[in-house]
């Protein structure tokens, strides 16, 4: 019986835990669709586009003209605003990393269905969306920047208000010392890492 307890807990935390180790590499992209004097749009259908696996999603504008579409893969994007009465817009090179909130406004020209405005290139914006504060160590920087003693946590100082108490790579290290950072004041204990 016991055993059994047992069993079925150690495979519920398992389940658990996989659960959440793939929702956490996802992305949101939101945003506003106004018209030209700056007045909400309601129910525009956006369609975002994921350029790499050719995926594609739909969400429907609220009535106060804001849009919402998370859990999106990371990866990069393509996001077109269809709306009656206005001329199809779309936003290109939009790339989402883990835990990103992009924020893609439009504002909508009268005109017929069939013509299309483009935007090839994205103003770098201040995120204002959410109060999260996160970096992101690429693949590349991993391989091509030396660490000392091979920790990746060497990295963390590449990220904008690091700073910390890190381990001096004397044997033996607990693996707990690579983790004494502090971003921007917080405590050690508020960091997220997330791995893929």
């Amino acid at each position: 019986m016991r055993f059994s307890v047992f069993i079925r807990c150690l495979l519920v935390i398992t389940f658990l835990a996989v659960g959440t180790l793939s929702f956490a590499q996802e992305a949101t992209i939101l945003g506003t669709i106004t018209d030209p004097s700056g007045a909400a749009i309601s129910d525009v259908r956006i369609t975002l586009t994921n350029t790499d696996t050719g995926i594609s999603s739909t969400v429907t504008g609220s009535s106060d003209g804001q849009y919402v579409a998370p859990d999106l893969h990371i990866g990069h994007y393509v996001v077109r605003a269809v709306a009656g009465g206005f001329k199809n817009a779309e936003q290109k090179g939009i790339t989402l990393q883990v835990g990103d909130r992009a924020r893609v406004d439009f504002k909508l020209q009268v005109g017929n269905v069939q013509e299309t405005i483009t935007v090839e290139a994205n103003p770098v914006a201040v995120q204002t969306d959410t109060g999260e504060v996160s970096s992101v160590v690429s693949g590349q920087q991993i391989s091509q920047l030396a660490t000392n003693g091979r920790s990746v946590f060497q990295l963390e100082g590449l990220s904008t208000g690091a700073s910390g108490v890190q381990a001096d790579f004397q044997v033996p290290t607990s693996a707990g010392g690579d983790f004494n950072v502090s971003f921007n004041g917080q405590r050690v204990s508020h960091n997220l890492w997330l791995f893929d």
